[in-house]
C-alpha cells in the first residue's frame, strides 16, 4: 500500500504551526541567549577582580559549548578486538570576548594569563594563582535559567590579543582565549 507522500501516521501535514501553537513544547532554544560568569576576584589580578568578572560577563561575543569525550581502549583476545571506554576529558573551551576601551579588556585577559605564564619573568604562576571556577548559563526567551553549567578549573592556556587589523574591516576587535576545563556540571532547570 502506497503512502501519501503528505501524509505521517494518517494525518495530513500541517506545516510548522505547531513551533508556535504546541503550549511551549516546541519552542526553540535561541544560542545567543548565554552569559558567562568567571570568578576572577579570588586571583588577585592587577585590575579589580570583582568589576572584571562584570565586564567579562557583559562582554563576551561567544564560548564554546561544553563537551566531554572518552578515549577508547582496545581489548584484544585471540583473534577478537573489542573497544572500552577510558580517560574521560573534558575539552577546552574557547571564549572570545569584545575589547573594550573603558576597562581594558586586552590587558584584564595579559594579567590573567601572566598568572599562568608571565613573558616578562619567564616565570610560571602557581595553580592556586591562575585557576578558578565559573558557570554557563543558558536562557530561555523569557530570561528564565534553562540550563547552567558549572566549570571547574578553568584557567587560560592560550591567549590571543587581537583580531586582525585592517583598514577594510569596521568590525569589532575582540579577544580570544582557549581555556582549559578540569570538570563541568550540568543542571537543567525546570
Amino acid at each position: 500500500m502506497a503512502t501519501d507522500v503528505g501524509t505521517l501516521a494518517g494525518q495530513q501535514y500541517g506545516d510548522a504551526a505547531h513551533f508556535a501553537s504546541a503550549s511551549g513544547n516546541f519552542e526553540v532554544q535561541r544560542s545567543n541567549h548565554f552569559e558567562v560568569v568567571l570568578d576572577l576576584a579570588k586571583l588577585q589580578l592587577d585590575v579589580d577582580g570583582a568589576t572584571a568578572s562584570e565586564h567579562i560577563r557583559l562582554s563576551v561575543k561567544s564560548i564554546g559549548a561544553p563537551k566531554v569525550s572518552a578515549e577508547p581502549i582496545q581489548l584484544k583476545h585471540g583473534n577478537d578486538t573489542v573497544k572500552v571506554a577510558a580517560a574521560p576529558q573534558f575539552e577546552d573551551l574557547d571564549i572570545t570576548v569584545y575589547d573594550t576601551i573603558g576597562q581594558d579588556q586586552v590587558n584584564l585577559m595579559q594579567a590573567w594569563f601572566n598568572k599562568v605564564f608571565d613573558r616578562n619573568t619567564k616565570l610560571m604562576g602557581l595553580v592556586s594563582a591562575y585557576k578558578t571556577s565559573g558557570t554557563l548559563y543558558m536562557y530561555s526567551p523569557d530570561a528564565s535559567i534553562i540550563r547552567k553549567w558549572d566549570l571547574q578549573g578553568v584557567w587560560p592556556k592560550g591567549f590571543g590579543q587581537a583580531s586582525e587589523f585592517s583598514f577594510d574591516s569596521s568590525e569589532a576587535q575582540t579577544i580570544t582565549l582557549s581555556l582549559s576545563v578540569d570538570r563541568y556540571f550540568e543542571s537543567r532547570v525546570k
